[in-house]
């Protein structure tokens, strides 16, 4: 079998294609980690000897880390306000923002964070995020000119390696278990409808989703132990019950309005890039590893590194849309509060596979789940939003598959030949699924990020992301970490208009407190 390490751009990907018939399988690795980002030396004015992994983070972030500091120049720009990170809430912020002077600083060559579209041979596929339905993500959406593609379609299962279309309404009477495991799925739906989420959102963030599902078939635990490392980062052991509770709402059909693009919600972080750059372009900076944040007496600033140089600016403002294992580590003098909540949260690493198949393997259903012990926890299929209704097989279709791994194997994902034999099991469990499906393999595509969700633990939601998303001083937290709840674009959205309303305020004050008007009223 063919591979190579992937880094590079969508466009260079499709130009490099040989869409050729191959009895080889391609196996390409992306991701943040796949490049080295080395730091000069003449940079460096401590460096430790740790070589510890475990970060998603390139280099210049894992030196961060381990305690190095950086010969670091004066300001040489002021802005109002400096968004560190490009992924959705950063984007967000920079989108409410963009009528004001800031800067966005991404360490990546692209935006996007978990939300990263690519294509194969001209077809989208997602690297992460791939759906949702939340009203205001659509209302932002449409607001910046994207065409709402609604997936109309309910979730299939495999159970006992065979397709049960419809699972979670009704098609779980039809499946391999036993009668008394229907009838006990059946009692979940029943029970979890019956639960007032909001009202009840203290207590059951107190608990795990485990001490739920413990009344019920074991079949339901199995479902939610890869579930919930989809969705929310964890096991059910390790999963707060409001998190696992309130997911039943999409299962249960309460809320069944969902969409999505071929590539999935990287379209959408595309399109934000698109429309703030039409309200000015070059304020967003790829390549930019912030290093330090610091409060001064009236300004705050920001140090980053990029094309080898540090640079460092002011701004009024900060937006901090990055997760808060970097933010505690690179904002200085962060007050204990906010170092302890920090802290104490916990990020899952993930691989997307993403199999690229010279003719349809499957379209049954946008999106299907499958419970542990598969290493595959759920695949989408690419293109359903265009080509749900197309009857010709014979064509390209790419399957994107989810494969999350315990915290414990994320040193491994530092290794090529580790993110290459998952790649293989994954296409062999397709073939258990779909015999001949193999033979249509034409490539692999692997996405890993070290840190790609927080773990919705006991506690997170209700406890520690509200002081986490605390201001400190100028200093405002986005990111959905800072939320709660999940790791999706809905939350990102959230935070990152918190966020810039946070930062807008104090522009607001400033100007006002320097306008001669204000100061001859403040002076009676």
């Amino acid at each position: 079998m063919e591979y190579e390490n992937h880094d590079k751009s969508a466009e260079e990907q499709t130009a490099a294609e040989n869409p050729t018939r191959r009895e080889a399988i391609k196996f390409l690795i992306g991701g943040a980690m796949a490049a080295a980002c080395p730091v000069p030396a003449a940079l460096l004015a401590t460096a430790h000897a740790q070589t510890r992994v475990g970060s998603e983070s390139n280099e210049i972030c894992h030196k961060v880390r381990d305690g190095s500091t950086f010969k670091l120049p004066p300001p040489g720009a002021e802005y109002d306000v400096v968004i560190v990170g490009g992924g959705p809430s950063g984007l967000v912020a920079a989108h409410d923002l963009r009528d004001v002077n800031f800067l966005l600083l991404e360490k990546e060559p692209r935006l996007g964070g978990n939300a990263i579209s690519e294509q194969w041979r001209g077809h989208w596929y997602s690297t992460g995020a791939a759906y949702n339905g939340d009203p205001q993500l659509e209302a932002l959406c449409r607001e910046i000119g994207m065409e709402i593609r609604t997936i109309d379609s309910i979730d299939a299962a495999i159970i006992h390696d065979q397709v049960v279309p419809e699972f979670w309404t009704g098609g779980y009477w039809k499946c391999a278990y036993s009668q008394n495991t229907k009838k006990s799925f059946a009692k979940f739906l029943k029970d979890m409808k019956a639960i007032d989420v909001e009202k009840q959102a203290a207590k059951l963030d107190a608990i795990s989703f485990a001490e739920i599902l413990k009344d019920y078939a074991p079949e339901l635990k199995l479902y939610f132990d890869n579930y919930g490392p989809n969705n929310w980062g964890a096991d059910v052991e390790n999963s707060s019950a409001f998190v696992g509770v309130q997911s039943t709402r999409w299962m249960a059909g309460l809320e069944t309005r969902r969409f999505t693009w071929s590539g999935g919600l990287g379209r959408i972080s595309l399109a934000l890039e698109d429309n703030v750059n039409r309200a000015g372009a070059g304020r967003l900076r790829k390549g930019a590893t912030v290093v330090r944040v610091e409060q001064k007496a009236s300004r705050i600033h920001v140090s980053y590194l990029e094309d080898g140089q540090a640079v460092t600016v002011t701004a009024k403002a900060v937006v901090a849309a990055c997760p808060k294992f970097i933010a505690k580590k690179i904002i200085a003098e962060l007050d204990a509060d906010h170092l302890e909540a920090m802290a104490k949260m916990r990020y899952q690493p993930y691989l997307v596979v993403n199999v690229c198949c010279r003719e349809v393997v499957y379209n049954g259903s946008f999106d299907t789940d499958i419970p542990a012990p598969s290493l595959i926890v759920d695949f989408n299929v690419a293109d359903w939003s265009e080509e749900r209704h197309n009857q010709e097989t014979r064509r390209p279709q790419v399957l994107t598959c989810y494969v999350p791994r315990p915290e414990r194997e994320r040193a491994l994902f530092l290794s090529d030949d580790y993110c290459k034999q998952m790649g293989e099991k994954v296409v062999e469990q397709l073939e258990v699924w779909f015999p001949g499906a193999r033979g249509n393999v034409e490539e692999v595509r692997i996405y890993r990020r070290g840190h790609a969700m927080f773990v919705s633990a006991p506690g997170v939601t209700t406890q520690l992301a509200p002081r986490i998303r605390k201001p400190f001083g100028n200093i405002f937290f986005a990111h959905s970490d800072a939320e709660g709840d999940i790791t999706d674009f809905s939350s990102a959205l959230q935070a990152g208009r918190r966020a810039a309303r946070e930062a807008k305020n104090v522009l607001g004050h400033a100007a006002l407190h320097s306008s001669p008007l204000a100061a001859a009223m403040l002076a009676r």
